[in-house]
């Protein structure tokens, strides 16, 4: 189970890395930057399908609760690339999947 888990922590190690880089004033390239890390996540958040009834049957998680992990995770990875995202908005929901993936990493 951890095997589904850690590559999206490590996804979000990196979207904050490259977040904190484009409040620096980095600029990426769509093409070789950004299309590249959001079909990353997107192939790892697939893979919860895979486990998706263990995921369910966890007391702290529903359908509706996975759901927005997986849109906020595949927003962040977006967003992280660009100076113009609230910091605010980008660091609640930050915050929230690094919650979720930390209780699905104890627990599964």
């Amino acid at each position: 189970m951890q095997d589904y888990i850690k590559p999206l922590n490590e996804d979000l190690v990196k979207i904050e890395t490259f977040f904190n880089a484009a409040k620096n004033g980095k600029e990426y390239n769509f093409v070789l930057d950004i299309q590249p890390f959001t079909e990353r996540v997107d192939r790892h958040l697939a893979q919860l399908d895979d486990i998706k009834e263990a995921i369910l049957k966890l007391p702290l998680m529903n359908e509706l609760k996975l759901q927005l992990l997986v849109l906020h995770l595949r927003e962040l990875s977006v967003d992280c690339f660009f100076d113009k995202t609230s910091k605010k908005v980008f660091l609640d929901k930050f915050k929230a999947v690094q919650h979720d993936l930390h209780y699905l990493e104890r627990k599964l």
